[in-house]
């Protein structure tokens, strides 16, 4: 392929509005990472007051009670 003037022009045209989009994206990007942090819900305890497994706050990781564990079959 041969490269014209005219592609080259039309190439250098295009570079700044690469270069906006470029830094629209990175803006755009860190106010996603800091509404993240914002709507991420709280945590709702530990393990020792809640099961790891199953979530329920009437036993701990571990129990035999916890309908998530593993059962021999």
């Amino acid at each position: 392929m041969s490269v014209s003037r005219r592609h080259i022009l039309r190439v250098a045209a295009l570079a700044p509005v690469g270069a906006a989009a470029a830094a629209a994206a990175a803006t755009l990007g860190r106010i996603v990472d800091g509404a993240a942090a914002t709507l991420r819900p709280a945590g709702s305890g530990t393990s020792t007051v809640r099961c790891g497994q199953c979530g329920a706050a009437d036993h701990t990781m571990l129990d035999p009670r916890c309908p998530a564990a593993p059962r021999v079959v």
